[in-house]
């Protein structure tokens, strides 16, 4: 009996964990910040302190907006098809038939779809620990898909 192709579109997103650390870092920065410029303006303080304070803040900015968008590079979206497999990362994006994978392996914290010789490879970037389960499932689909395609059976 062998394992019929499913039939169905299957879209994983691999995001990372928010970046709580670094949004907390800078929110302090900013707020130490505009203090500092405030109580810098009502008693007169030198000019130094005026200038450490608007430093801070936009240092403050600065990392909340660097810790956003470098979030948001990181993300992956994978769709999977009957007929292949698509990953988007960034601006890039990747489409491989089913038949031309020959290998898939994961590679720290990547999963990389091997093609025919001399054709590349595309990975797919995990950003959370191995065992997220948006991942197994994505690994779980992916040999599901490959198995259909090749006609393997299920006992």
């Amino acid at each position: 009996m062998s394992t019929p192709l499913p039939a169905r579109e299957a879209r994983f997103v691999l995001a990372p964990p928010p970046p709580v650390r670094a949004l907390a870092i800078s929110a302090a920065l900013v707020v130490v910040g505009v203090l500092l410029l405030v109580l810098t303006s009502a008693y007169g303080w030198p000019v130094g302190l005026l200038v450490l304070a608007v430093v801070l803040a936009v240092l403050g900015v600065l990392l909340g907006l660097a810790a956003l968008v470098v979030t948001h590079r990181i993300r992956s979206v994978v769709v999977s098809t009957p007929a292949g497999i698509t990953v988007e990362h960034g601006s890039e994006r990747h489409t491989v038939a089913w038949s031309e994978i020959v290998a898939v392996r994961v590679v720290g914290h990547r999963l990389v779809l091997s093609r025919k010789e001399g054709e590349g490879s595309v990975s797919v970037l995990n950003p959370r620990r191995r065992a997220n389960p948006t991942f197994l499932a994505l690994m779980a689909e992916v040999q599901q898909r490959l198995d259909a395609d090749r006609g393997y059976s299920q006992f």
